[in-house]
């Protein structure tokens, strides 16, 4: 199914299980209070009482240390829900023994304030930091130094503000056809590695950007990116699977930066729910649990 069917889909109200109030984890980790993990499954977990809760799927088994941590950003009109059955990234976590957590936009179509200035919309990057600590806390017991966020069409773009707004709490970040037209100046207070991934069909969020500037561009988006992290030397360039261009940045302190350019893919999530033959939610996954906190610090 399309990201467009998806963002048809009506928002219905879910079913809610809190599993203690949000703790925002402060200080030094060494000090951070005890931690008994959620029992696998799915649970909804309450960060602010206007907003929907977070989905978050606990794979099977006890951890010997805490789990990493991905955040699933939707793309407009889509839920936490919706966005767990397009990607399969539950699936996945299952399979690999990590954490996946699905926020969902404000609104009666939810949407994401990538640029921060939408009249009525709150402010996301406060609320993501939020969630961010919440589920590094006592609710989620998630290993705060192996965070990443990744997300498709403006949750997409929402990622890619956090990850040089909220930087911080980070240690990588992998936008999905996201819309960077609207991203204010970023200044982060590191630089992270990102992995961009982009179909060349896209008519949404075109490639190389909107008339008459090229705003949003795919290029000057990874361009700005391989400036912040340093990058040298051209891109190693190959084709992980069929149709799959990828470019591949060296950078300063062991961050890199990569771009899987799909060649015959329009608006959305390369692969969906699949976990083959190149599956977006794979990929993304594989990239971001190679990185920590610390490598960035």
């Amino acid at each position: 199914m399309s990201l467009r069917a998806w963002s048809s889909v009506a928002v219905t109200a879910a079913v809610v299980v809190v599993l203690g109030a949000a703790v925002r984890a402060t200080g030094d980790p060494a000090v951070a209070p005890a931690c008994s993990p959620p029992p696998a499954g799915d649970h909804w977990i309450t960060v602010e009482d206007a907003r929907a809760p977070v989905l978050l799927h606990v794979p099977p088994g006890a951890p010997a240390r805490p789990r990493t941590l991905i955040l699933v950003l939707p793309g407009a009109g889509m839920t936490g829900q919706s966005m767990a059955d397009y990607t399969g990234y539950s699936k996945l976590a299952d399979l690999r023994g990590f954490l996946v957590a699905y926020p969902t936009a404000s609104g009666t179509t939810p949407f994401w304030n990538v640029s921060g200035t939408l009249p009525g919309k709150p402010d996301d990057v406060a609320y993501l930091r939020d969630v961010i600590t919440t589920l590094t806390g006592p609710d989620g017991c998630a290993d705060r130094v192996h965070v990443g966020v990744t997300g498709v069409s403006n949750g997409g773009g929402m990622s890619a503000r956090l990850a040089c707004d909220a930087a911080d709490l980070l240690a990588a970040a992998a936008p999905v056809a996201g819309g960077y037209s609207t991203l204010p100046r970023c200044t982060p207070r590191r630089p992270l590695p990102i992995l961009e991934i982009h179909g060349l069909r896209d008519e949404v969020v075109p490639y190389l950007g909107r008339a008459p500037d090229g705003a949003g561009a795919v290029g000057s988006f990874v361009g700005a990116w391989r400036r912040r992290d340093a990058c040298r030397g051209p891109a190693k360039r190959s084709t992980p699977a069929p149709n799959v261009q990828e470019m591949r940045w060296t950078c300063a302190a062991g961050r890199v930066i990569v771009h899987d350019r799909v060649v015959d893919a329009e608006h959305g999530w390369p692969g969906e729910a699949s976990l083959q033959p190149f599956s977006s939610t794979l990929r993304t996954w594989r990239f971001l649990s190679a990185f920590s906190d610390e490598m960035q610090r």
